[in-house]
């Protein structure tokens, strides 16, 4: 089993952020004794999925491990992203981004809010580990730690370059409409930077909605018609009814709290 190991690299970033994340990879391949079958891809040019496609076309590995050039893996990272790949029919493999554990308490807020189902219902899972290995959608998986059968990746055509930053999401619905099983993993595990709060974080979420508007606009998302974000007349009735629910559930903890009656 050969596998490519490809990290887009921004050139704006550090070089030593780039050796941490090429030293805790080659960490991992000689714990699981891989070193031997194994490649290693950092490509710098042109957009982000731009280095991937062309690392990936070059790749000569049976697996593609997409990662961030930022990341520090946890240990067994490769066994775990590797391991659902023992059946045949699948065709991508998603793991968990963390937070490291010493940030800037902004960071927090962010790593918060992203880890939260609460505020990002089923993709919560790609910030925070939920339950076990299982079949999932795109809503689960995210490019900087990321797994993908090569004959998959090539049968769909890569990342397409038309719906950034939203490019993993259409990768993941082309594969699962192809017949591929897409599979989350809770138990690979990268750690891996998050945006301040509120600037940073503000237009990353900015920029991620609008990728999915590009979707919506262009058609992309009819491989998964389950998708959280597929607008549905249903929307105006699930934001009202969260401020419905929880001004009511709020403003009745604070009248309990101040005006409630108390007992002798």
């Amino acid at each position: 089993m050969k596998i490519s190991v490809i990290i887009a690299h921004d050139r704006d970033r550090s070089p030593e952020v780039l050796n941490r994340a090429i030293l805790s990879i080659n960490h991992e391949l000689l714990a699981m004794n891989l070193y031997g079958d194994f490649e290693l891809f950092v490509e710098i040019e042109g957009s982000v999925s731009e280095a991937r496609n062309k690392a990936a076309a070059e790749a000569q590995g049976e697996f593609l491990v997409f990662l961030d050039d930022d990341i520090k893996l946890r240990s067994n990272f490769f066994h775990e992203i590797l391991a659902p790949f023992s059946d045949p029919a699948v065709g991508i493999v998603g793991g968990v981004n963390l937070n490291f554990d010493e940030i800037p308490f902004r960071e927090k807020i962010s790593s918060v809010l992203f880890a939260s189902p609460f505020i990002m219902a089923k993709s919560a899972a790609r910030y925070t580990p939920r339950g076990s290995v299982r079949e999932t959608d795109e809503s689960e998986i995210i490019a900087c730690v990321m797994a993908v059968r090569k004959t998959a990746f090539v049968e769909t055509g890569g990342f397409p370059l038309d719906v950034i930053p939203c490019e993993e999401n259409v990768l993941v619905n082309n594969i699962q409409a192809a017949g591929w099983k897409v599979i989350y993993s809770p138990f690979a595990v990268a750690y891996h930077k998050r945006p301040v709060f509120p600037g940073e974080y503000v237009r990353k979420i900015f920029f991620y909605g609008k990728g999915r508007g590009i979707m919506l606009r262009r058609d992309k998302s009819k491989g998964s018609p389950k998708m959280f974000w597929k607008l549905s007349w249903r929307w105006p009735i699930y934001v009202a009814g969260f401020f419905i629910h929880y001004g009511a559930y709020v403003s009745g903890l604070i009248y309990g709290y101040f005006k409630g009656k108390k007992k002798s």
